[in-house]
């Protein structure tokens, strides 16, 4: 059994503020993203492999980190978290990493091999990042937000405008989401990247039991634990094959990637803003970028530059089919 008392209890005690959400936060309006906005890369744990330098015995390595260096592959490492997490009564772990551009926080990328598959299509194909309450609500010392459906359905919106109107349906639609993939509560923390300037690692367990007094102190010291040694294992001891090529990948984002998929099928833009629940405008927005992405003129020039190129613009095959 992988002790979980790395933490001191009290550590988890002394958050004033963890348990709810700022009065004053309020979600950022609708918004197309800037053109030069950074796209989230999902990324699997069949992408990540151990260097042959990696020291699997290295001294001082945390216990749960040592752990995941020792597994004997992608399967075992995936049992391992999932061992911890349910011991714990969380289901799910998204790892991601996230940026502050013009005002607001745009996802950079995302670990998908520990998160709820449902709500990972939901969350970028939706675009709810945008009216995620809980973004703004980390506090930046790094401590964690606990929260629940109920809380940020129940979070005090502005006085009632147009504007305001549009948000609180944006709300409704982000907590209808969560419901819909059986999210009920979760904690959240963020981490700055000291290399990268304005870079923040989000880190996100999630769980299928409702209400949130169920995470205690001592839950939440011991997430604590297990989301830093995942934190440290991804960013100090695994690499990505496609890196030493990065430079050469053509990066889209999430819903680019849906829209390939259906635009490969041969459906039209009306159809692919139906499936995928889109407005004709942003299908039409995200198609005049991948036109420009793939320096094709028109809908026929795009799908040969995409069929015919040796760019690889999908690393959704584990989300499960459309």
């Amino acid at each position: 059994m992988i002790p979980f008392n790395l933490l001191p209890r009290d550590a988890a005690a002394s958050l004033p503020d963890a348990r709810g959400f700022d009065p004053a936060m309020q979600p950022a309006e609708a918004a197309e993203p800037p053109l030069d906005a950074p796209f989230p890369q999902l990324y699997s744990e069949e992408q990540l492999y151990l260097p042959p330098s990696a020291d699997r015995h290295a001294e001082g390595v945390p216990g749960v980190v040592g752990d995941l260096l020792n597994a004997s592959g992608t399967k075992e490492r995936r049992d391992l978290i999932e061992a911890m997490l349910n011991a714990l009564g969380f289901d799910w772990l998204g790892y991601g990493t996230i940026t502050f551009l013009r005002g607001r926080w745009w996802p950079l990328s995302f670990f998908t091999a520990h998160a709820n598959p449902e709500w990972t299509q939901r969350y970028f194909s939706h675009r709810l990042y945008e009216m995620d309450l809980r973004q703004p609500g980390v506090p930046a010392s790094s401590l964690p937000l606990v929260w629940d459906v109920e809380q940020i359905e129940a979070a005090p919106l502005a006085a009632a405008t147009s504007a305001t109107e549009d948000v609180a349906g944006r709300r409704q639609r982000f907590v209808d989401d969560l419901r819909a993939s059986g999210i009920r509560s979760g904690l959240m923390f963020r981490l700055a990247l000291p290399a990268q300037v304005n870079q923040h690692t989000v880190i996100s367990l999630q769980s299928s039991e409702p209400g949130r007094r169920w995470i205690t102190d001592e839950v939440v010291g011991q997430a604590l634990t297990l989301g830093l040694s995942l934190h440290e294992y991804v960013l100090r001891h695994s690499r990505m094959p496609s890196e030493a090529g990065a430079a050469a990948r053509i990066e889209i984002s999430p819903t680019q990637q849906y829209i390939l998929q259906h635009l490969l099928q041969g459906r039209s833009d009306k159809e692919i803003a139906n499936r995928l629940d889109l407005s004709a405008h942003t299908v039409d927005y995200h198609m005049r970028q991948l036109r420009r992405r793939f320096a094709a003129r028109n809908r026929v020039q795009l799908v040969n530059a995409v069929q015919q190129g040796d760019s690889d613009f999908g690393v959704l095959s584990d989300l499960g089919d459309l």
